[in-house]
């Protein structure tokens, strides 16, 4: 069986600014981070990072949104915005932080860990 190149972008906005993820899974995988100010560093996703990462994605599952009552007091902390793509699928997923505290099913829960999963490899660097 042939194994095709994964390519994730993970695009966060915060109050304060963006953070942007960019993983290559390939024979050589990698990370790229991006925040506001452009600073931008690289490096090479461990064997280990690498089959985490293969799990997590391969766990995604769709979620269904729920509707969430409109109140002055629900103002977004942060959105997310996750592309995971390669020869044989393209998947994005677009989820504000209310939507994910306001679902009751658990709907978010693989794509945020996947999200939080890439996060996590920054703090490798």
């Amino acid at each position: 069986m042939k194994n095709y190149p994964i390519a994730l972008e993970l695009t966060v906005w915060f109050d304060l600014g963006l953070n942007q993820y960019e993983v290559v899974i390939d024979g050589e995988s990698k990370i790229s981070i991006k925040r506001t100010d452009d600073v931008l560093h690289t490096r090479e996703l461990t064997t280990s990072e690498v089959a985490i990462l293969i799990d997590a994605i391969e766990a995604v599952k769709v979620p269904i949104t729920e509707e969430l009552q409109a109140k002055s007091s629900n103002k977004a902390t942060s959105s997310y915005e996750l592309i995971i793509e390669s020869a044989h699928f393209s998947l994005e997923f677009n989820w504000e932080n209310l939507d994910v505290e306001a679902s009751s099913s658990n709907a978010f829960e693989s794509v945020v860990k996947l999200a939080s999963l890439v996060q996590s490899l920054d703090l490798e660097h």
